[in-house]
């Protein structure tokens, strides 16, 4: 929201990319209202390939998106069912609907708002902005102009220039910003079960599966699970 909101402030208008999920649709509510009253024009589509990755207790799938030639990837973070909250498995979210690519002849930029102190929960690293910029053959170049942004430098411009957010999924607590630790508003999460493809060593076989109600096997060793090579500049 703040770099959509400094690019308007001087002047540009830009087509935003939008990865939004097919599950739990509430967590959109800020999104589509933003869209809406902000008249944005929004690509978005569904991933090539999906692929499993794991750290500690912590899961995801990564979706990997295809723009011309340049491939992108975003994650969808997994967090425990609600009892009060629509849910899904992991299995499910790995079996999302897939396509080759868009093609978008006029992206020669894409301006990313990723920060070097943002961290991804199971890649670490820095997101990706030890450079200004990143050129690729045959694609558009990537630009990122909050990367020396620190947190309490994004918090501060939001609120200088009453820039919307998410209220649902942030929360200001001994007068620090924080996302709501239970997730429920949370869009980079999906309230998911991961059973099904759970990959720990102590995890059991058979389990009974809270979307079905049935008891059925674990699928772990028939799921893509991520080559962390792949993703190396995202590593620490």
């Amino acid at each position: 929201m703040v770099l959509l909101h400094l690019l308007r402030r001087h002047g540009i208008r830009i087509p935003v990319i939008f990865f939004r999920e097919l599950w739990q649709p509430f967590k959109y509510e800020f999104h589509d209202q933003i869209i809406r009253d902000w008249g944005l024009f929004v690509h978005t589509w569904h991933p090539f390939a999906t692929a499993m990755q794991r750290s500690g207790d912590e899961f995801e799938v990564q979706n990997y998106y295809k723009i011309n030639n340049t491939v992108l990837t975003c994650p969808t973070g997994i967090t425990e069912p609600a009892d009060d909250l629509p849910f899904t498995t992991a299995l499910d979210i790995l079996n999302r609907p897939t396509q080759e690519k868009i093609e978008v002849p006029i992206f020669n930029a894409i301006w990313i708002g990723h920060k070097r102190c943002d961290s991804d929960p199971i890649l670490g690293g820095d997101a990706g902005t030890r450079v200004e910029a990143r050129t690729l053959p045959e694609g558009p170049a990537f630009l990122y102009p909050l990367r020396d942004w620190t947190h309490d430098d994004v918090w501060q411009y939001i609120e200088k220039y009453d820039v919307p957010f998410d209220e649902k999924r942030y929360e200001k607590v001994n007068g620090k910003w924080r996302e709501r630790p239970e997730k429920r508003h949370n869009a980079d999460y999906v309230h998911a079960s991961i059973e099904c493809v759970d990959n720990r060593e102590n995890a059991p076989n058979f389990f009974r599966c809270k979307k079905l109600n049935m008891d059925t096997e674990n699928m772990a060793h028939m799921v893509p699970w991520v080559e962390p090579e792949k993703l190396s500049y995202m590593q620490d």
